[in-house]
């Protein structure tokens, strides 16, 4: 199947980090988030049809939703995938332009996207857009990603309507990470769709209080061995 932020991933990113622990980026994606999603008709840069919406799963044993950033790749549900690795938004590829333009988006449309399968697909088509037509002009009817004429119209029309003068509206607190899939050089499964993770960064007091309760746990686990 073609395409598609919790706190409990960034918590267990956090966790790992703190610890030394390299970890393995293992992907499931079991469906669509809410299971909103609506048909869209992709003309470029892959002539498809398709589901766009959330993506909803386990990224190494925790749940997470994403967004597709690849429309060139297929994804089947329900398969674990062993080759994606965590990578930085420039690492990938992404210019500064288009991270401002994600932030923007979740900032003042992702809330909007759970509302209904129209909203969730039309955010998925602006995710799109941004990523193959960072051209100062995002334009979902011509460029590097360009849609056909079929599909849902009201979900082409409201992604249209978020991306026009989405360069001014103001941003918010966004952390980005990118799950990159590609085939291993020495074989193995074949690379499926990459992957845009979102999460908003906590107040610097929330943040204050996970570092100590990771603080605490770790005291405590030192005292137990001792």
């Amino acid at each position: 199947m073609v395409f598609g932020k919790a706190m409990r991933v960034g918590a267990c990113l956090l966790a790992c980090a703190a610890a030394g622990v390299a970890q393995a980026d293992t992907v499931n994606i079991s469906g669509f988030l809410g299971g909103r999603h609506a048909a869209v008709d992709i003309d470029a840069p892959n002539n498809i049809n398709a589901s766009a919406g959330e993506f909803t799963g386990t990224w190494n044993g925790n749940s997470f939703s994403a967004m597709c950033v690849d429309v060139l790749h297929y994804m089947n549900f329900g398969t674990t995938w062993t080759n994606y690795s965590a990578v930085t938004p420039a690492t990938y590829g992404f210019t500064p332009t288009q991270v401002g333009l994600f932030n923007r988006l979740y900032t003042n449309f992702y809330a909007s996207s759970h509302t209904s399968n129209q909203n969730a697909a039309a955010f998925q088509i602006a995710v799109w857009e941004i990523t193959y037509d960072d051209n100062g002009s995002l334009n979902v009817n011509a460029g590097n990603f360009d849609l056909g004429t079929g599909g849902d119209a009201t979900a082409r029309s409201t992604a249209a309507g978020w991306l026009a003068g989405l360069g001014a509206l103001p941003t918010g607190a966004w952390s980005f990470t990118v799950l990159d899939s590609k085939t291993p050089v020495t074989g193995g499964q074949a690379a499926t769709q990459d992957l845009l993770v979102a999460m908003p960064v906590p107040e610097p007091g929330t943040w204050a209080l996970l570092m100590a309760g990771l603080g605490l746990m770790g005291l405590v686990s030192r005292r137990r061995l001792s």
